[in-house]
């Protein structure tokens, strides 16, 4: 059974908050609490934006493509967080995981059509 593409979309955004979230533990156990903590915040509140996806969109424009970018910026950070504790293969992979957000990011971006209100009144 193929997953729709709402599916997909938050399939997408979930796994992206478990990583944060691994990662997040991860820096906690090595000592690093701020970053540990920081990173947790992240991961809890991109795990609660995909929960809550339907009534946010309704209110913010172009919020898939904003949660991707978000989660893009955020893989990224941990890729160089692999890179600095001498990682030698998750780095990249983290860091592809960051480009295909950031392409989808920018295809959702794209996709989104201008908000009535904002176009001019024919009758000023």
């Amino acid at each position: 059974m193929a997953l729709s593409r709402e599916k997909r979309k938050q399939l997408a955004h979930a796994l992206a908050g478990v990583i944060i979230l691994l990662k997040a533990f991860d820096k906690a156990e090595h000592g690093h609490m701020i970053l540990g903590s920081l990173l947790g915040i992240i991961g809890v509140t991109i795990i609660l934006l995909t929960i809550y996806h339907h009534r946010l969109a309704q209110y913010i424009k172009s919020f898939d493509a904003l949660v991707f970018l978000a989660e893009a910026v955020v893989l990224g950070i941990v890729s160089g967080l692999y890179f600095h504790d001498g990682k030698t293969g998750l780095p990249y992979a983290y860091a592809l995981a960051s480009v295909a957000y950031l392409t989808a990011a920018i295809l959702f971006f794209r996709r989104t059509k201008p908000d009535d209100h904002l176009e001019a009144d024919p009758n000023p």
